[in-house]
């Protein structure tokens, strides 16, 4: 029970790192829904546990990998629709493919793999931070035309 609770706690911190960033470069999916996306995916994988756990002295078979995939397909759909079109630019692209990953950090968090989960938040948090690089790398761009 105890490492349910740090998992949870852990799967928490994190998406609250990650979804501090995208609040305050005001996007869609910002620290609420980032944390709400971490923790569903920690709880799949804590409700799976304790599903095998009832199972298998029933003899029931049970496929973990089912809740998970099943998950991932949901994350997909909200992802999908934090994408919209402004102009002849899509918007909202990078905050749905962070989804993904976020989702895995709260996976490894429910599974016990904190150092898995903390790296990778970690890369995460970095690779969004890269949108400063980016905009340097324009502006040098520009003063060169």
């Amino acid at each position: 029970m105890i490492n349910y609770l740090i998992g949870i706690g852990l799967s928490l911190v994190l998406s609250a790192l990650i979804g501090f960033e995208r609040e305050t470069q005001d996007k869609s999916a910002g620290l609420r829904t980032t944390m709400l996306i971490c923790l569903g995916a920690t709880l799949t994988v804590i409700f799976t546990l304790e599903l095998v756990k009832i199972a298998l002295p029933l003899n029931m078979s049970f496929d973990m990998i089912r809740a998970i995939a099943y998950y991932l397909c949901a994350i997909g759909f909200v992802g999908g629709g934090i994408i919209y079109g402004c102009g002849n630019k899509l918007k909202g692209i990078t905050t749905s493919a962070l989804l993904l990953p976020v989702s895995v950090i709260g996976f490894f968090c429910g599974l016990g793999i904190y150092p898995l989960a903390i790296i990778s938040a970690i890369c995460v948090y970095l690779i969004l931070k890269l949108k400063y690089v980016k905009v340097k790398i324009e502006k040098i761009k520009k003063k060169r035309k």
